[in-house]
């Protein structure tokens, strides 16, 4: 019996396109803020934050509680 080989796409697929366009129209938006922040930011410690961080002003907000772990290189 003769096996059929899978098709190989030799070039990217409409989505695969506009994610990449998306991309690159976002990141050179990112780069100032991301230039600023490092020379606001480094050799100086990190900032405390509170425990809870919240903006709901009263107590009949729906709770909701989410771990975060940060890595920093």
């Amino acid at each position: 019996p003769s096996q059929s080989t899978p098709s190989r796409r030799t070039q990217p697929d409409l989505t695969s396109t506009r994610l990449y366009d998306s991309w690159k129209a976002l990141i050179p938006t990112l780069v100032d803020i991301q230039l600023d922040y490092t020379a606001r930011t480094l050799g100086a410690p990190l900032e405390r934050t509170p425990k809870v961080l919240s903006l709901c002003s009263s107590h009949t907000c729906a709770q909701k509680r989410t771990s975060l772990t940060c890595l920093f290189f």
